[in-house]
């Protein structure tokens, strides 16, 4: 018998573990006839590194994936990359300092192509040497034709259904990065900034409005009263002129008008907020749009055309404040609406976009059919649900992302929607191989690209053979994710696996916290607590790690990471290496007729079993 080291090597003893499933080992049997436990493992945007929160989430998903398996299930633990997106573009164009519209699409492609590429083959070595369980014969890339022929299958489909449409409408748009986004990837953030008390003449006589945003004076299409307060009653019905811009607009009275806000009356821009557009499709008021897709005042602003909306207020400010229109300034903290991807303030402009229907009855139902894991993150969904307007805007004014396959006739305007047997395909390189039914052959291709959650949203069909499989393994069993993304990648995946199977993509879905700093804020290389997992693996091991997240976690509920409780794990791991050790030579030649202690210690094995296969 070969000596046996004193201390435990968790390198090489790793390292063995490692070349062995780097044989891929692990694999979905499509033929099988034993229970099948499909996971619809999250695809992370692969921009930057492997972090300790993927580690954390990775570590739960194996450890169900090797339960199940030791359970006798037909496993599929696959491994997709979410590349497209906003994400990946701000990166390259950090990284490359320049933006999307200053390099031909195709090269700006092409970077996006090499960053995304270079970081899977990154997040290939740290799952690997974490010991993951993955099953890489179902690995799925989203940037590949083979992935998003699958995402345009599902935009064709859904148009034909009419639950996809194009419509003017206002879009939530970031200056920034130059696109439409959706309402779940608007953040929010408190600041401090200054209302301004100013003076509308009116023949009835002065009005006073109270507004933080005077550079949407332009914009303003009415001023509204609460129709109870009984100071503004003469007013309601008549008109008031729009200081600076010398124009009239209506007043009128509505009930959702706050009287203890500011004066009491309020301006309706186009648009400032969500409630000026409610306003504005209630009351059937004309369209001024004051702002731009890059951040600029239009031709509507007069003298303050071209101004960026900081320079425009500032302006605007002091040429009220010269002609004593604004009479009284005062602080007021407000909620700002940011990009989530560059956090620039987002503005709402009117937009012809592409959007999916969203039936939001639909989606509570169907997650009534779903085991959330805990049960009380169900409640955020349906929080959120019942929170949502607008239909879902899913085109994008970007580059790095699957086309939408669609042309527009030149000659009438008519819109052609690609069929299926044509795809993948991209209409800026491909032309249709039909007339327009007006006769013309020449078309203008769709520009815009699909939001990234369009192909994410479809990951659970995905991965159970959707849509070339007869046998579509639907619904899948598990969706393990982050609570942070409920209201995108859990939301939109119930909305489109409902309509176009009709169907639960999952039957249930395992919500995961985030992994903090030891100073319990959320990791951050500028807040100095960001560690990666290869500082662990380095110091103590893959296993160090995964007992942290066994030991620490908790579904549902963020996680510090502590380096006293990666050490507490590796000198566990030496204690069994120790008892390992002394224990072989003892066990060499003992008669295997099992004791009394013997048969304790098995019953208090199988008890333990029992006890861990409840819990799971």
């Amino acid at each position: 018998m070969s000596e046996v080291s004193k201390e435990y090597d968790f390198n090489c003893i790793e390292e063995k573990w490692v070349q062995s499933w780097d044989a891929c080992i692990y694999h979905f049997d499509w033929e099988s006839k034993k229970p099948q436990y499909i996971i619809d493992t999250p695809p992370p945007y692969p921009t930057g590194n492997f972090h300790i929160g993927n580690a954390l989430n990775w570590c739960y998903i194996d450890y169900v994936a090797r339960y199940k398996r030791m359970r006798g299930y037909n496993v599929m633990f696959p491994q997709g990359w979410d590349c497209h997106g906003l994400p990946t573009e701000v990166k390259v164009e950090e990284i490359n300092h320049i933006t999307k519209n200053q390099v031909p699409r195709e090269e700006f492609r092409r970077l996006c192509e090499k960053l995304t590429e270079e970081a899977i083959e990154r997040f290939h070595k740290s799952m690997g040497r974490l010991g993951l369980s993955i099953d890489w014969s179902n690995e799925y890339v989203t940037m590949k034709p083979e992935y998003y022929v699958k995402t345009q299958t599902s935009f064709v489909r859904m148009h034909q259904n009419g639950q996809i449409y194009r419509e003017d409408h206002p879009v939530n748009w970031c200056p920034r990065c130059g696109t439409a986004i959706a309402f779940a990837e608007v953040e929010y953030d408190s600041r401090t900034t200054t209302l301004n008390y100013m003076r509308f003449v009116s023949a009835e006589g002065e009005m006073q409005i109270a507004t933080s945003r005077p550079e949407l004076l332009p914009a303003c299409v009415a001023v509204a009263v609460n129709p109870h307060d009984g100071r503004y009653q003469k007013f309601i019905g008549k008109t008031v002129r729009v200081p600076i811009f010398d124009y009239e607009v209506p007043v009128l009275a509505d009930p959702v008008v706050d009287t203890a806000f500011g004066t009491g009356i309020v301006m309706i821009c186009t648009f400032g907020d969500k409630q000026d557009v409610r306003w504005w499709m209630e009351h059937h008021l004309p369209l001024r749009q004051v702002i731009d897709r890059e951040g600029r005042l239009t031709a509507v602003a007069g003298p303050y055309a071209g101004c960026s909306v900081s320079q425009a207020k500032d302006r605007i400010i002091q040429d009220m404040q010269k002609e004593d229109i604004i009479f009284k300034q005062e602080p007021l903290e407000q909620n700002v609406g940011l990009c989530w991807r560059c956090k620039t303030p987002i503005e709402i402009l009117s937009e012809r976009q592409w959007f999916v229907r969203i039936n939001a009855e639909e989606i509570k139902k169907t997650a009534e059919e779903i085991e959330w894991v805990p049960p009380h993150m169900q409640v955020r969904l349906k929080n959120w649900a019942d929170s949502v307007e607008w239909d879902w805007c899913i085109s994008r004014q970007r580059i790095f992302a699957t086309p939408i396959p669609v042309w527009y006739c030149r000659s009438c305007g008519e819109v052609l929607v690609a069929k299926e047997e044509w795809l993948p395909l991209d209409p800026n390189q491909t032309r249709p191989p039909v007339r327009c039914k007006c006769g013309s052959d020449d078309f203008i291709p769709e520009k815009d690209v699909l939001d990234t959650w369009m192909d994410s949203s479809i990951s659970a069909l995905a991965v159970a053979g959707w849509p070339d499989r007869e046998d579509l393994r639907m619904p899948t069993q598990l969706r393990p994710q982050g609570h942070d993304i409920i209201r995108t990648w859990a939301f939109y995946t119930i909305l489109r696996t409902k309509s176009l199977e009709g169907v639960r993509p999952w039957d249930t879905i395992l919500v995961n916290g985030m992994a903090l700093g030891e100073d319990g804020h959320k990791m951050s290389k500028s807040l100095n607590n960001f560690i990666r997992p290869e500082e662990v693996f380095a110091t103590n091991g893959a296993d160090a790690l995964r007992q942290w997240g066994a030991m620490g976690g908790s579904p549902g509920n963020d996680i510090m990471f502590q380096w006293k409780e990666i050490t507490a794990a590796s000198r566990f791991q030496q204690k069994l290496w120790s008892i390992f050790r002394f224990s072989l030579p003892l066990i060499a030649n003992v008669d295997a007729t099992p004791g009394q202690v013997d048969r304790w210690l098995l019953g208090e094995l199988d008890r333990l079993v029992v006890k861990a296969t409840k819990a799971m």
